[in-house]
């Protein structure tokens, strides 16, 4: 099992302190890496430059000795022992779908962005301690038990970012037995009968032309932003959004860019995060992964997430009509 608790004292300086907390080694040495590559953006981040101060302990809280072997790679020399305790922070002032944030207000993690991981452990059950004020309601695909989220590995981990916050907006919906979350961050005023409606039939027209759901639960995450914005990143269980600006949200013309985000993320459960081309398998979070089929993993769902939007009569064929104008 591997441990990461992720703390703050001054969320103002957008600096997170994370520990990453290792059982169980036996080996005289330790690779750590921090991901260089991410999935939903398929393309490779300089993350590790965010990170101001990286120490390595043993159980006893003794210093171990370590040195930097690429600009995202630690070795650890980690003689007798059993249990090895990482602490370094992260600098989190950023704010869009992928990357990692931190103020007064919120707690926003894209866990690709941040956490470290051991190469050849990859497959073992991580948890996620989150000290946040006992007011904030966490936003996640993950398993919850109060403030500890809880992914079966690595790649479920970095696949499911959260927002902890006091100020999160939250409805839900169900179709055929599946609970849809809908999650809302940031100034804006909802018409929540409208949403639910909408969401609701893109969704079903999806899932009956598919036949089946491949996940348990689903949740949007939407950071709604006081200045324009539009960016959208897919994960397996979720996907985040950043649209602005939030006084906008029910406007005809930044209402038609939520739902042509979101159509096009839930296509995206089947389409990339289902159905994977093979330079895609596994993932490689060290270095690019080539694919030579955006093609068809961004461009065919752009078209059928908007597809579905006409087909559940979300949009009007006029809009659909008049948004493909605009790719081809």
């Amino acid at each position: 099992m591997i441990q990461y608790t992720f703390s703050y004292t001054k969320p103002h300086r957008h600096f997170i302190d994370i520990e990453m907390r290792i059982f169980e080694h036996s080996s005289p040495e330790l690779i750590v890496q921090l991901p260089a590559w991410r999935p939903g953006r398929y393309e490779l981040g300089n993350f590790a430059k965010n990170i101001q101060y990286f120490k390595v302990f043993d159980a006893q809280g003794l210093p171990l000795k370590f040195h930097k072997i690429t600009k995202d790679t630690w070795k650890i020399s980690t003689v007798n022992c059993s249990e090895i305790v990482i602490q370094y922070n992260y600098y989190a002032n950023e704010l869009n779908a992928g990357s990692t944030y931190l103020d007064e207000i919120q707690l926003y993690v894209n866990p690709i962005n941040c956490c470290l991981y051991i190469p050849d452990r990859m497959d073992e059950t991580c948890i996620v301690n989150l000290e946040v004020p006992s007011s904030y309601k966490v936003a996640c695909s993950l398993v919850q038990d109060n403030n500890q989220l809880k992914a079966k590995n690595f790649d479920e981990l970095v696949e499911s970012p959260w927002i902890a916050s006091n100020s999160l907006q939250h409805n839900k919906y169900s179709v055929k037995g599946i609970n849809f979350h809908i999650w809302f961050q940031g100034k804006c005023k909802l018409d929540w009968n409208r949403i639910l409606k909408d969401f609701k039939a893109f969704t079903s027209h999806q899932i009956n032309d598919f036949k089946a759901f491949p996940v348990s639960e689903y949740h949007f995450i939407n950071q709604i932003l006081p200045y324009k914005a539009y960016h959208g990143v897919e994960h397996t269980s979720s996907t985040v959004i950043s649209l602005g600006p939030g006084s906008d949200l029910m406007s005809d013309k930044l209402y038609e860019s939520l739902f042509g985000s979101v159509s096009h993320e839930l296509y995206h459960t089947w389409n990339v995060k289902q159905i994977r081309p093979e330079e895609l398998m596994p993932y490689d979070y060290s270095k690019e992964n080539y694919s030579r089929m955006g093609y068809l993993y961004e461009g065919v769902t752009t078209y059928m997430g908007d597809l579905y939007l006409m087909r559940s009569k979300v949009f009007l064929r006029k809009i659909f009509i008049k948004l493909k104008k605009k790719i081809f």
